[in-house]
């Protein structure tokens, strides 16, 4: 199993007395990766987006891994012992041909080999619909390398993403139907956090009513004294009942970002989503946490890219707090 390594460039380097996560970041091959320390974090891309064309969202989320990276590497490293602790690498792109299936395949067996290493997966789309090969691939390899029983995921998104498969093809709106069905998460065990009436048909509502999954809906949550509190106590609640939580997180759930395959004009605001990526990052059951449908060439501005490191930086500020 082999992933594609990035560009050297992309591992920015700060000046003298102003190191940047560039120099922090290693890079190194998938195969190479052996046993992680619990303050690891192996960041993984998958710079695809057939999945989107499928659904007939807009194309550019195969540029969405290297321009998150571009812009999250860029960031100073704090001069903290608790982040100084966290080791940081990256292990590449997975290898991405002509045939969804294919990639999927890939994927799913690199976010297998993290998992089982012991590392805390960030995953770079890429189209939505790696969530299920992301998600599931890694708690196959965690369960193998820590006997965990029980998993639990919380998709933050204004779409459900449970359509059903298209001649036999996922797409970006298929992914958490696919984990669902695959049957290692229940239904009680997903929170769909955001989702939205207009961007959803009312029996993709219907089936997560039946499969028992927690939707929350975007102007219920509106309506709450504050989203991240929600958020926190949403994922409190979850933790309690599984071994082990993925975070996904669609990138068109932000009202501030345009370079989206689905951008939004009502959503969560940039600062609600670094918040909810903190709270991820600081929960020793969160074990992998996912951006995905970055699409930069929709966004010639590139705030974007910036966004989405602003949420990856805070995810590792509240990782760097864990209690080990």
């Amino acid at each position: 199993m082999t992933t594609v390594q990035i560009k050297p460039s992309l591992f920015f380097k700060g000046r003298p007395g102003d190191p940047r996560l560039g120099e922090k970041v290693r890079p190194l091959t998938l195969k190479d990766l052996k046993q992680a320390t619990p303050s690891t974090l192996a960041i993984l891309g998958a710079p695809d987006d057939i999945g989107v064309r499928l659904n007939r969202g807009r194309p550019g989320a195969l540029g969405g891994p290297d321009a998150a990276r571009e812009a999250f590497y860029k960031f100073a490293a704090p001069d903290s012992k608790e982040f100084n602790r966290l080791e940081f690498i990256d292990v590449g792109n997975i290898q991405v041909g002509r045939h969804i299936l294919k990639n999927h395949a890939m994927a799913r067996k690199a976010a297998a080999v993290i998992g089982s290493s012991g590392a805390t997966l960030l995953a770079l789309g890429g189209g939505h619909d790696y969530a299920a090969p992301h998600a599931l691939g890694f708690f196959e390899g965690i369960a193998k390398a820590r006997k965990l029983k029980t998993f639990g995921i919380i998709n933050i998104d204004p779409h459900l993403d449970v359509r059903e498969l298209e001649n036999n093809l996922p797409h970006s709106g298929t992914a958490f139907r696919q984990i669902l069905e695959s049957g290692t998460v229940k239904g009680r065990n997903m929170v769909q956090f955001g989702a939205r009436v207009g961007r959803n048909a009312q029996k993709h509502f219907e089936f997560c009513e039946k499969s028992g999954v927690q939707v929350l809906e975007f102007n219920q949550l509106r309506q709450a004294k504050t989203i991240t509190s929600k958020f926190h106590s949403c994922l409190n609640a979850l933790t309690r009942r599984v071994d082990c939580v993925g975070v996904s997180l669609d990138i068109d759930s932000c009202s501030d970002v345009e370079g989206a395959s689905a951008a939004a004009v009502i959503g969560f605001n940039a600062w609600e989503l670094c918040q909810m990526a903190y709270m991820a990052g600081k929960n020793n059951k969160v074990g992998a946490f996912e951006i995905a449908e970055l699409a930069p060439d929709l966004d010639p501005t590139n705030r974007s890219a910036r966004i989405a490191a602003e949420i990856l930086f805070h995810f590792s500020l509240g990782f760097s707090e864990r209690k080990k």
